[in-house]
């Protein structure tokens, strides 16, 4: 995937051209697996915050196990891993974060969406 640095509020404003207004709907794509959650997915698994920055499978449990044998949702990508990114975010303090791409297009057969 392409690597591409915006602001959060470049973010934000491209989330809700794709998905609406509801954040619970803005989803990514895991640069690893091609995987694509929505921040209400993060949210039916307690983990609200892992959004755009974890593939849901990390999750669901694909660290229980070597990778490989992960027959579940989704692989065990973070975007701050060894490989960061694909996207970098800019916070309105100046630090970066790492992330992963918004989804092209709205989901409507995930877990929470």
């Amino acid at each position: 995937m392409k690597h591409r640095k915006l602001t959060q509020a470049e973010l934000l404003a491209e989330a809700k051209e794709r998905f609406g207004d509801d954040p619970k709907q803005f989803a990514f794509t895991c640069p690893g697996c091609g995987d694509i959650a929505t921040i209400a997915d993060f949210i039916d698994v307690g983990e609200p915050d892992a959004a755009g920055q974890h593939c849901i499978g990390r999750n669901l449990g694909a660290l229980s196990g070597p990778a490989k044998e992960w027959k579940g949702r989704g692989c065990d990508w973070t975007a701050y891993g060894l490989i960061p990114g694909p996207w970098t975010i800019v916070m309105p303090d100046g630090h970066e974060a790492h992330g992963f791409p918004l989804a092209d297009a709205p989901v409507a057969a995930t877990a929470g969406g």
